[in-house]
């Protein structure tokens, strides 16, 4: 089920998750990937702070209205978070990973696995996966077996090699773990 949300307002999740951004005064260095673009409100807000945002959604319309912004370090991928085609069609590495329905649209826990080895396939050293719980509260189909608690990211976290806190009391953070070395 593709919903399309270039006409709706940003969610509230979404927003909260934008605060922390503000709040760590990101830097002409930094990309971006922001899964599900809805309105890409998210690119006109941070576009001109960071290097890039590549952006993801599976709505056809999402992506043709992205594009009709015109933002130059702005790319929209028509591709799904859950398939190998990420593998095949990102090419950045990102600081930030900004995706408030990491369960939502997942079938089943492989593809919801699947979906994290892509995320941290592209994760730079030390990069960040920002999440907020009323993302993680909601599901297609109101299917409560996609709901995904703080304890269950610690527990996708361990399995890969992220380390998961509370920034607020609904935004976590996944950051890549560490390597031991210099």
């Amino acid at each position: 089920m593709m919903i399309d949300w270039t006409g709706r307002d940003t969610t509230a999740d979404q927003l909260r998750i934008e605060a922390v951004l503000d709040a760590r005064s990101l830097t002409r260095n930094k990309q971006l990937l922001h899964v599900g673009i809805g309105n890409s409100r998210f690119a006109q807000r941070f576009a001109s702070q960071v290097a890039l945002i590549d952006g993801l959604t599976v709505a056809e319309p999402e992506r043709a209205f992205a594009d009709t912004l015109s933002i130059g370090n702005y790319t929209v991928y028509c591709i799904s978070k859950y398939s190998r085609d990420f593998l095949l069609r990102i090419e950045h590495q990102y600081d930030y990973i900004v995706d408030n329905n990491l369960a939502s649209y997942a079938c089943c826990r492989y593809h919801l696995y699947r979906m994290f080895d892509n995320y941290v396939w592209c994760l730079r050293r030390q990069g960040r996966i920002l999440t907020d719980q009323g993302g993680m509260d909601w599901t297609v189909d109101d299917d409560p077996r996609w709901q995904l608690s703080y304890d269950d990211l610690v527990d996708i976290g361990y399995r890969f090699d992220l380390t998961v806190a509370r920034v607020t009391d609904t935004v976590y953070e996944l950051r890549r773990a560490e390597k031991g070395g210099a």
